[in-house]
């Protein structure tokens, strides 16, 4: 995992306020009902029964999500970055399909189109 990313993991992550119990005893459940997406990319292939117990980066962040309370965890890896443009590109696309499955889901839309999602986002930042 990029040390930025466990830097930022062990700063929101703070006894008594994003997990934990209060003084009182009450369970402090903060992030309950968000949800939490993480994407990371590699340069292998982990998905092979051979190699997957190399995966660490996913399965920590989605482990620690899980652990802040979030309600709905999930992750996509975008495998094979360094190998022929074929794998690559297959990858990108398979990769690119799960993220707009979870936003159908997320956002109860039939269609997402990236592209749109993407210069909405630059419109929004322009204003």
């Amino acid at each position: 995992m990029p040390a930025i990313v466990k830097a930022w993991f062990d700063s929101v992550m703070q006894r008594g306020i994003t997990f934990g119990k209060r003084n009182d005893g009450q369970i402090i459940k903060p992030n309950t009902g968000k949800r939490a997406l993480t994407l990371i990319s590699c340069r292998g292939i982990y998905s092979t029964q051979s190699s997957s117990v190399r995966e660490h980066v996913l399965s920590l962040s989605n482990l620690e999500f899980q652990f802040m309370g979030y309600s709905d965890v999930r992750g996509i890896l975008a495998e094979g970055m360094a190998m022929n443009e074929e794998v690559k590109q297959n990858n990108l696309n398979k990769s690119t399909q799960q993220v707009q499955a979870i936003a159908r889901v997320w956002y109860r839309r039939d269609e997402y189109d990236l592209v749109s999602i993407s210069l909405c986002n630059q419109k929004k930042s322009t204003k």
